[in-house]
């Protein structure tokens, strides 16, 4: 009895569905929009971020192994296959819906939490990469098309364990920021290996091994690119970064509003005994204590590097302490740019800003 009543409940399901589901993708996208600007993103958050990581990979890692079943179940004899299996291959349409929903809504949640992390970070092109795929999760028929492809699952995995782990690992982990690039690469292999073609003959593709050895790859490489062009740390960023010619802390402190100064104001203003500051008011999560380094530039030419004291995260008297001043800079009268690049002192990447100085 109890089982007519099950399969009587998914039929119910299944013409439901069947009935409204033309009207599924514009729900999802509305939802998926309002969800992104009601999303509450802060450090806190971080656990629930994780989980949710957590929970897409085991979604994902469910519809590889069911999308290989129902390829493999279904170049065989019905006949032959186990009870258990034939009623899974007769539900296999209801089945695919709840994994693949259920992938969608978490790695929808991952993306559109981190989006504005990125943004603040001003890495234009990870936030490019996000926003597309940030886009293709809203639209259910294209969302549905590209998740049968495993070179697609693939990528999912790469960029939504990246994006949760570049933010809850230093908010879970502030005192361990040294080993943060090399777990990235160790579980990033991990996750995208394909343990699968190795243990399983059965089920070995050699198309999903060399997307996935790419992957490995490209990971591999990855740990070895300098730190400024590596995955961006999300949990620390510059706030409101600027230029000035009087330090933040004196009365006379004005910031350069224009990203351009006209070149005959500030060669006048570096010939009166002024100094160029760089404020780079820097957010990050509690725990989190490294000192900072500013590396100076004029015309992509480093020409100082200058430690500042240690920053301690979300204390906001330390905000205004990470400011820099130089006064000399060589070739200044043919100088185009000057440029500062900020890192913790382990390294790490932060963020930077310029300051063009516009010709006569």
């Amino acid at each position: 009895m109890e089982y007519k009543n099950n399969a009587k409940f998914l039929i119910q399901v299944k013409a439901f569905y069947g009935k409204y589901s033309s009207l599924l993708p514009w729900l999802s996208l509305i939802w998926g929009i309002i969800s992104s600007f009601l999303l509450t993103r802060d450090y806190s958050k971080s656990i629930r971020l994780s989980v949710f990581t957590l929970l897409f990979l085991f979604f994902i890692i469910s519809m590889s192994t069911w999308y290989s079943f129902i390829k493999n179940s279904s170049l065989e004899n019905i006949n032959d296959l186990k009870k258990i299996q034939r009623s899974l291959h007769k539900r296999k349409d209801l089945f695919e819906f709840f994994g693949s929903t259920a992938t969608q809504y978490f790695v929808q949640y991952i993306f559109m939490f981190c989006l504005p992390f990125v943004y603040f970070k001003k890495n234009w092109l990870w936030l490019t990469v996000l926003l597309v795929f940030s886009l293709l999760t809203l639209w259910d028929p294209f969302w549905t098309k590209l998740f049968r492809y495993s070179f697609f699952r693939i990528l999912l995995k790469f960029l939504a364990f990246y994006l949760a782990f570049s933010f809850s690992f230093v908010v879970l982990f502030p005192k361990n920021l040294d080993i943060f690039y090399n777990l990235l690469l160790i579980f990033g292999i991990l996750i995208t290996f394909p343990w699968k073609g190795i243990f399983s003959q059965y089920n070995f593709k050699l198309s999903h091994f060399i997307y996935s050895f790419t992957m490995v790859i490209i990971f591999f490489m990855h740990g070895f690119l300098p730190n400024e062009y590596k995955f961006p740390l999300l949990s620390i960023w510059i706030e409101d970064a600027s230029f000035s010619f009087e330090k933040p802390k004196s009365i006379d402190y004005i910031p350069i509003d224009a990203s351009k100064i006209e070149k005959k104001y500030f060669l006048e203003k570096m010939n009166s005994n002024s100094k160029l500051c760089f404020i780079t008011p820097i957010i990050a999560p509690v725990g989190v204590s490294y000192e900072i380094l500013h590396d100076w530039y004029v015309d992509n030419q480093i020409i100082d590097q200058i430690s500042l004291p240690e920053v301690k995260g979300l204390n906001n008297k330390d905000k205004y302490n990470t400011y820099s001043c130089k006064r000399f800079f060589p070739n200044i009268k043919n100088a185009k740019e000057i440029r500062v690049k900020v890192y913790l002192k382990n390294g790490i990447y932060i963020g930077q800003d310029s300051l063009s100085i516009k010709s006569d």
